[in-house]
């Protein structure tokens, strides 16, 4: 489950009056209308993601977001605004934060921490942030690339399977394996210059490979969590998840 914490007016309300498959996968720890009793309600919890409506955060709403994700640290903070200056709303965005125009429904809301979702759906614990971080600097596979797990027939029927629910996981998993293949392959089949153009290349295809694997492993547990049948996806109708969801 990714936890939200919400200071904003109907938000809540409207996630409370849909059905529970549209806020499937979030957990509303902490809710409130007015910027005290937020404040107050953050000492209690620790939301991964903070979803803030503009004008409850008062006349200098810079200093109070940055204040509210020193108090929490969250992954992601999402920022909603009907009408604001052109200079405040680029001035609010930064790294992992999202800054929308409302109204924001439950749906864009899901699609918008679709990476915490699918995340959570791997099993990764959830982990306070550490009072000060140290950025690791990731490094480049040298090990080749796994096999594939997908054919291009099977993503494809994955791009058009129809869920018995509001959810396009599924699609937008397989629309992403499908270009890391296509890179992939362009990387490998790319024309070389010389040995240096060689190298440069393959060490593309090489990361790209091991960034695919990744998601189709990602893509066999949204399979398994979702229903379903990936030996199916070879048939030539479009299939639907088989547990009735």
């Amino acid at each position: 489950m990714v936890k939200l914490a919400i200071l904003h007016q109907t938000l809540p309300t409207y996630m409370e009056q849909d059905p529970p498959e549209e806020s499937k996968h979030l957990d509303v720890v902490l809710k409130a209308s007015d910027l005290e009793s937020f404040r107050e309600g953050l000492r209690h919890v620790q939301p991964r993601v903070l979803v803030l409506d503009l004008p409850l955060l008062g006349s200098d709403p810079q200093a109070v977001v940055k204040v509210l994700e020193e108090t929490v640290r969250p992954e992601l903070t999402m920022i909603v605004y009907a009408f604001a200056k052109w200079d405040l709303v680029e001035a609010l965005r930064g790294d992992k934060r999202h800054v929308l125009r409302a109204p924001i429904s439950v749906r864009a809301l899901r699609a918008n921490l679709i990476h915490l979702i699918v995340r959570s759906l791997l099993g990764e614990p959830e982990k306070a942030p550490e009072p000060a971080p140290v950025a690791r600097q990731p490094t480049l596979p040298t090990e080749p690339a796994p096999a594939r797990r997908f054919d291009d027939v099977q993503l494809a029927h994955l791009q058009e399977i129809i869920p018995n629910v509001d959810c396009e996981c599924p699609n937008q998993v397989a629309d992403l394996v499908l270009a890391l293949n296509a890179f992939e392959n362009y990387s490998n089949e790319c024309k070389n210059r010389n040995a240096d153009d060689a190298k440069v290349h393959a060490m593309l295809a090489r990361a790209t490979g091991h960034a695919r694997a990744l998601m189709e492993l990602a893509m066999t547990e949204l399979c398994e969590f979702e229903k379903i049948d990936i030996k199916q996806l070879s048939h030539r109708e479009k299939i639907a998840p088989t547990n009735g969801k």
